[in-house]
């Protein structure tokens, strides 16, 4: 589920909260130059997201990518807090964080059996250059396709992003405009408006 919170003074603002609108049967060019324009989020259904939904499984990432080393997060806490770093930073290879991470319990770990793992992908110089699942994760990148919801000019970076079920990300905002393509799995997203943006606070997120 989906949600936006838009915001009011003087009132309980959980009584705010909206789930977004539901868009299916949409074209790429009606999303352009009817949704976009409207600055509003939307869940949109029913786009061709390339084999990756069927594929992606644990036994197929790892046979395709699982040679590879990545840096995850790995926590005791499902809730991952960025002001506390209540995680460590381990590179573990490929194969064994999606094995990991699909797993409630684990024989091997770094705290605890039920830890918990979050990977997002960075560019080969995370300082310098952005992931983008072409170059990182090219054994699977042609899995995906990524609707023509924008100029290819404005693309900026893709992503790729596994988790443990149950894992929780802090609080955070994104200048660019995001595109979340959910392949496996079920994800909550609480989003806030910019609006609310003095409302917000970064203890307690």
């Amino acid at each position: 589920m989906m949600e936006l919170i838009s915001g009011c003074e003087n009132c309980d603002r959980r009584s705010k909260v909206k789930q977004l609108q539901y868009i299916s049967g949409i074209s790429c060019e009606e999303f352009k130059n009817v949704i976009y324009p409207k600055r509003v989020p939307v869940v949109l259904r029913g786009f061709d997201l390339g084999s990756c939904t069927s594929k992606w499984t644990v036994e197929y990432l790892i046979s395709q990518a699982g040679g590879q080393n990545v840096t995850t997060h790995v926590s005791e806490n499902p809730q991952m807090d960025f002001l506390s770093k209540n995680f460590l930073y381990r590179i573990l290879p490929f194969s064994e964080l999606v094995k990991r991470a699909s797993q409630d319990s684990n024989e091997e770990f770094f705290i605890c059996p039920e830890e918990k793992y979050y990977l997002r992908s960075l560019g080969g110089d995370p300082r310098n250059t952005v992931a983008n699942i072409e170059e990182q994760f090219p054994q699977i990148a042609n899995d995906l396709n990524i609707p023509d919801l924008f100029p290819a000019k404005s693309f900026f970076s893709s992503v790729f992003r596994i988790a443990s079920k149950s894992t929780q990300l802090w609080t955070h905002y994104d200048i660019m405009d995001n595109i979340l393509m959910q392949i496996k799995g079920r994800k909550r997203v609480v989003l806030f408006s910019p609006q609310d943006a003095h409302y917000l606070y970064l203890q307690g997120t």
